[in-house]
């Protein structure tokens, strides 16, 4: 099936001076700039990225250089990885199942960094790819269209099968002082993140939804993260925000 053309009338942007590749081979199901009366709600005269029909696909970094962020964005970007690149440049990757990359991490054009799904706002399973020029496109809050920059000829289906990624399994004697726990902790705040281990410089896997109910198994001593299954980190509190309590507690 021929993809379909963008509607949006290209607009002149500057040069990047680095060399995007396609972040995927999957083809493209929303051009820059379109359905601009649901991207107002973000403050944005349309789609401020490209979307690519992926399901549960491999997501490649489309240019050399450093993770700044694993993050997630509920009601938007879902789970998302931000890399930076030479000049200040920033590429935006978004509605992931997962992504085993961390902030800091040095990557190079095509490593695989993320794995794509259907997370935050989105009405299916795809890749949401941003490029950011800061100071640039003041409509857009320095978001451009990338298709202009991106380099190679992308193929109208995938050419092999997605490789699947199985989170490591992560050792209990990796994290020193924890603690043998027991007992039921309740999240307090709207959501909670869940890690892949007990800190914030480790990536995403999911979330815990406000009020859900986890057993905690261990206890972390890094701002007190709890694991409440093998390889999956809570925080209990942090930065002295308190984000669970123990399930029977009274107000």
């Amino acid at each position: 099936m021929p993809r379909k053309k963008s509607t949006v009338k290209a607009v002149e942007v500057p040069s990047l001076g680095v060399r995007l590749v396609w972040p995927t081979n999957a083809s493209i199901t929303q051009y820059f700039g379109e359905n601009p009366e649901i991207y107002s709600r973000w403050g944005y005269p349309g789609h401020n990225g490209l979307d690519f029909g992926l399901v549960n696909g491999p997501v490649c970094c489309a240019a050399d250089g450093t993770i700044q962020l694993v993050g997630f964005e509920n009601g938007g970007y879902g789970n998302y990885v931000k890399v930076e690149h030479d000049g200040g440049i920033l590429t935006y990757y978004a509605h992931l199942k997962n992504a085993p990359v961390r902030a800091g991490q040095a990557v190079k054009a095509g490593d695989l960094i993320a794995v794509s799904d259907n997370t935050g706002f989105s009405t299916g399973p795809h890749l949401h790819f941003g490029l950011k020029l800061p100071g640039t496109n003041l409509a857009y809050k320095g978001y451009v269209d990338p298709l202009p920059y991106l380099s190679g000829v992308m193929p109208d289906e995938p050419a092999v099968e997605p490789p699947v990624i199985v989170p490591p399994v992560i050792e209990i004697q990796q994290y020193p002082g924890a603690v043998d726990l027991s007992g039921n902790w309740a999240v307090t705040s709207e959501w909670l993140n869940v890690r892949s281990g007990p800190g914030t410089g480790y990536p995403i896997i999911g979330k815990l939804d406000g009020g859900e109910v986890v057993a905690g198994e261990r206890l972390h001593s890094q701002s007190a993260w709890i694991e409440f299954e093998n390889g999956k980190f809570a925080a209990i509190s942090h930065a002295g925000t308190p984000y669970m309590k123990p399930e029977n507690d009274e107000e």
